[in-house]
């Protein structure tokens, strides 16, 4: 490995002070040594703006034009223009070193940073003697001196209203008639609300005030004129305390843009004045001292040369000084005031804005031209040299240092590529000026594209030299002095920065790209970045030149086992495509027209960045989707089958929702999409291959994408199930929610309770429980039993549906297993909670639901109590003392028979007959059961919602409604005939009487003994 590895030959304080994006800032010989020849068109001027005559001149040419054209009156007035950054100062600085004061001639030089007042004034007026011209610099010193910035913008706005309210009907004509005078445009300038909005930081009078008070920054643009973002006319500028003339001036403005365009005219057209007088200068001083000034050079013999670097620095004075500057010499056949050439830089936009006296006045001047500086480089190999000898100067300038450069003598630049002892490498690799400047890091290739890179969006060819130094050079050179000796160049900073231009440079293809990632992963963005610039983005994979890839730490690639091909020197205006290895890419089938333009639409996207048409997504999205559902068997875990026609409606579809890919239509990239496809050439490649099978070309897929279309087929079979789920509410969630309500509703049943074991539950919650009726149906409450006829109604649908979510179909689809293992999990976890208050519910399980929610703790604890007075009244006719229900039956028709027989049991005695053949059958122990468990709610406070429902809802004997009756009908009985046996006591009727008698009293101890104290009393 040479000596180029990580090697540079600049460091970032050269750069700084050698590279100038302002030509006035550099000495004489930095800015001498960096002068690249500017391209320069003379213009013809049409009225206030200009047209090429398609003839190009040199700096020269402008120099000699100004300094030796004749004119009638003596005076020549020679506009350079051009936009922002084009040149304009620079070609004004390089004549201003070119031409030197003498005793002919005075030069005067108005440098564009330095736009105060007080210094345009001194210049002007520099080394003139005179004691009214000393009291004009004595009055612009007090003027400046007394102002801050927000006195001068409201002294300034004042000024103009009075300017403006001054003005007469007949000095404007037209429409213009209505917006002067007291009730005027002059009004806006009087109302302190809409003041305040003229006067906001970013509007034209407060920025004017700040460079008519100090000099501005470098490369800060000055305020040209007022413009309609000026007027102060937001929807809010009207205000209830606003005087009513001036709420007709603003109602009428708003509601007339072209008077809107006619007030902006009239600012712009009087701003002058009022400048002129706030400044002491009104009433034609500064034309007169002008003129003075031009009188004593006149005396001298000398001719006074102006040099402005920018017109608009000027504003204020510019009337005056365009009459002093284009006055004539001559007067009666002699000179009486001194010759006067005047070049001055004015941008593009300003040209046309001026006033259409100063316009008149440069044409007559000039006799009708202008030289223009606005390049726009076309591809041709002239734009590709001058951009490469323009910004080789400016590299030799930063290897060889300021102090260098001022030693050196005249024009004789010291290059410091002739004493390097890699001089042929690097020039070999990265090329060199036509003057032997060596361009790296950069090469042709490299420089044309951080030119269009940084160029306006709506002109990439446009060649503007301060942009070009200051976002592109400078900053490319800082960074790489760091970053090229750390091996990380191109840097991060350099690929999020500079980006080939769409529609103007060629960009990587996508393959070349996914072919760098798969050999060389490490460096693969550093490559890529490296062969779109420095290898003009080569066709099929290659090597870079071999200076190129040790400086930039990119090591060759044994492409194929091909080695790189050795490196010769170039000479300067050749391109290094010739030393690099090719690779011979695989040869793909020839598309028809329409599959080629969604191929390139593809391309596009992955290679430079460009959107992916609707179409071509959906393409994309239907192969990768379709895929997926293909490859899913809906057998691990079982889940019921959907068709593809189905998939749009179970949430399976071709939209960004399902699969998102990045920059795809008008969409951002969704990261909560099922499957995310971002911006890559691995991507780009495989979905060329998708559009192929799609068009029905499936030979140009290639092989590897036909393994990732499976593979990725595979990868989301997970996610299209679980999409699937949750759109048709199956999921996990959906199933134990549904299985809740199935258990819920075998609990209102009477088929299981809270803590039963999970094979119960689980037989009870597949149950479509359509023989499901409860014994104990007497004993339930009304809300109880409509809840249960309600549920069971639709309890068929929610088992079927949780069935088909966890079972195997056959045949014609129906389901005969289910998957076990699954559902028991589902189950016990849906019996953790007996409750449905806070569950989310599936569609399909909201009917069945439905009784089971609103109302269900009433319900549940009605039904409570009910069983509750149920044992209360049983247990206030058969106290726990009374031995065996069914020896009190025995007991009961006993005496039922005693008192048949002494014809004492009245109409009561066959009702009890009847009911006691209901309870003949009567479990009377399942009483003491239900009373144990009531009173372990009751006694031991556990009232959880589980336990009350294991309560409430457990079947329960069929006969506890007949064992209450009965013993009502009998208590009744008892009444009735142990009256009627003690009225027979007391007659003495017979021994069966008082038989009857002992067993009724001893009956009714017993009831008395069960009796609470509190309702015997009763």
């Amino acid at each position: 490995m040479s000596d180029f590895h990580r090697s540079v030959c600049w460091d970032v304080e050269n750069v700084t002070s050698t590279i100038q994006t302002e030509a006035v800032v550099a000495s004489a010989a930095v800015f001498l040594s960096t002068h690249t020849r500017l391209s320069i068109q003379r213009c013809r001027i049409n009225g206030r703006s200009f047209s090429s005559t398609g003839e190009s001149v040199t700096e020269e040419d402008v120099r000699d034009d100004f300094l030796n054209r004749r004119t009638n009156t003596g005076t020549l007035l020679l506009p350079v223009v051009g936009e922002s950054g084009s040149g304009k100062s620079h070609l004004v600085r390089w004549v201003k070193e070119k031409i030197k004061d003498s005793d002919d001639r005075k030069i005067i030089y108005l440098e564009k940073s330095k736009t105060s007042l007080r210094h345009v004034i001194d210049s002007l007026l520099d080394g003139v003697e005179d004691e009214e011209i000393e009291q004009i610099r004595k009055d612009i010193r007090h003027v400046t001196g007394t102002f801050t910035t927000t006195s001068l913008a409201r002294r300034l706005i004042t000024q103009l209203s009075v300017t403006l309210a001054d003005l007469g009907k007949d000095a404007v004509a037209g429409k213009k008639r209505q917006l002067v005078g007291p009730r005027g445009v002059s009004l806006l300038l009087q109302d302190p609300l809409l003041q305040e909005q003229m006067l906001e930081p970013d509007s034209f009078i407060p920025k004017f005030a700040e460079q008519f008070l100090s000099d501005r920054e470098s490369g800060e643009e000055r305020p040209q004129r007022f413009s309609l973002a000026d007027l102060p006319l937001s929807p809010d500028a009207v205000s209830d305390d606003m005087a009513a003339p001036t709420r007709d001036i603003v109602g009428m403005l708003m509601s007339k843009p072209e008077l809107q365009v006619l007030a902006v005219e009239l600012l712009n057209a009087y701003w002058d004045k009022a400048v002129q007088e706030l400044s002491s200068l009104g009433g034609g001083r500064l034309l007169g001292a002008m003129k003075k000034v031009r009188e004593i050079y006149a005396r001298q013999g000398k001719e006074i040369v102006l040099l402005v670097e920018d017109f608009a620095l000027i504003q204020g004075v510019q009337g005056d000084l365009l009459d002093a500057i284009t006055e004539t010499s001559q007067r009666d056949g002699k000179t009486a005031l001194a010759p006067m050439r005047t070049l001055m830089a004015i941008t593009s936009g300003y040209f046309h804005d001026l006033p259409e006296t100063a316009a008149t006045r440069i044409s007559t001047s000039t006799g009708g031209f202008v030289y223009n500086l606005d390049i726009v480089l076309g591809e041709s190999k002239t734009g590709t040299e001058d951009i490469a000898t323009f910004v080789a100067k400016y590299l030799n300038a930063a290897r060889v240092g300021r102090d260098a450069l001022e030693r050196a003598e005249g024009d004789s630049v010291p290059n410091k590529c002739d004493d390097c002892t890699i001089k042929s490498l690097c020039h070999g690799s990265f090329g060199a000026s036509a003057d032997g400047f060596g361009l790296y890091p950069f090469n042709r290739a490299a420089l044309t594209r951080v030119v269009h890179s940084v160029a306006p969006q709506e002109n990439p060819n446009a060649f503007i030299p301060r942009t070009v130094l200051g976002s592109g050079i400078i900053p490319i050179l800082n960074d790489a002095y760091g970053s090229i000796r750390k091996g990380e160049f191109p840097s991060t900073f350099f690929q999020e920065n500079y980006k080939a231009v769409r529609g103007v440079d060629k960009a990587l293809p996508n393959s070349v790209s996914e072919d760098i990632e798969a050999r060389d992963p490490l460096h693969a963005k550093r490559r890529r970045k490296a062969l779109e610039f420095w290898a003009d983005a080569p066709a099929q994979l290659e090597n870079l030149p071999q200076g190129i890839g040790e400086a930039f730490s990119l090591p060759e690639l044994d492409v194929e086992g091909q080695g790189a091909t050795p490196v010769r020197p170039l000479p300067a205006g050749e391109t290094s495509q010739s030393t690099m290895t090719i690779v011979d890419a695989p040869q793909t089938p020839r598309a028809t027209p329409a599959l080629q333009r969604k191929l390139d639409v593809v391309e596009d996207w992955a290679a430079s960045g460009s959107r992916l048409t609707t179409e071509v997504a959906n393409i994309v999205r239907t192969m990768v989707s379709r895929s997926v559902h293909y490859r899913e068997d809906w057998l691990t875990p079982p889940l019921k089958p959907i068709g593809v026609g189905d998939a749009e409606g179970a949430g399976w579809n071709v939209k960004a929702s399902t699969i998102s890919i990045e920059d795809a239509s008008a969409e951002a990239l969704n990261k909560s999409a099922a499957i995310t496809l971002e911006r890559n050439p691995r991507n780009g490649e495989f979905f060329k291959s998708l559009v192929r099978v799609h068009a029905q070309d499936a030979d140009g897929m290639r092989p590897q994408d036909v393994v990732r279309l499976a593979s990725t087929a595979e990868t989301y079979r997970a996610a299209l199930r679980e999409r699937v789920a949750l759109n048709t509410e199956h999921s996990d969630r959906d199933l134990v929610a549904g299985l809740r309500v199935s258990l819920l509703g075998a609990a209102l049943a009477g088929q299981v309770v809270p803590g039963m074991p999970i094979d119960v539950l689980y037989a009870a919650a597949f149950n479509k429980g359509q023989a499901w009726a409860r014994p104990d149906i007497s004993s339930r409450t009304e809300a109880w039993v409509k809840r249960l006829e309600a549920h069971l109604q639709h309890r068929a649908a929610l088992v079927e549906a949780l069935v088909s979510s966890l079972g195997l179909g056959q045949g014609a689809g129906a389901v005969h297993v289910i998957d076990a293992a699954r559902a028991v999990a589902l189950v016990t976890e849906a019996a953790q909670k007996w409750d449905l208050s806070s569950s989310e519910l599936p569609k399909w399980a909201k009917e069945a639901a439905h009784p089971l929610r609103a109302g269900w703790d009433v319900a549940v604890r009605g039904q409570l109590q009910e069983l509750t007075t149920l044992v209360h009244e049983i247990r206030e006719c058969f106290p726990k003392s009374s031995g065996p229900g069914d020896r009190l039956v025995q007991q009961v028709s006993t005496a039922l028979q005693m008192a048949n027989a002494e014809g004492i049991t009245g109409p009561q005695g066959p009702e009890l007959e009847m009911r006691a053949a209901s309870v003949a059958e009567a479990d009377w122990n399942t009483v003491v059961v239900l009373e144990k468990e009531l009173s372990r709610i009751t006694d031991n406070q556990d009232q959880s919602a589980e336990n009350i429902l294991a309560v409430a809802a457990a079947p329960r004997s069929p006969h506890l409604q007949a064992m209450r009756a009965y013993l009502k009908t009998a208590n009744d009985l008892l009444d009735t005939a142990l009256a009627a046996a003690r009225m027979q006591t007391q007659n003495a009727v017979s021994d069966a009487a008082d038989q009857l008698e002992g067993l009724l009293v001893e009956w009714q101890q017993a009831v008395d003994d069960a009796t609470p104290p509190a309702e015997a009393g009763k």
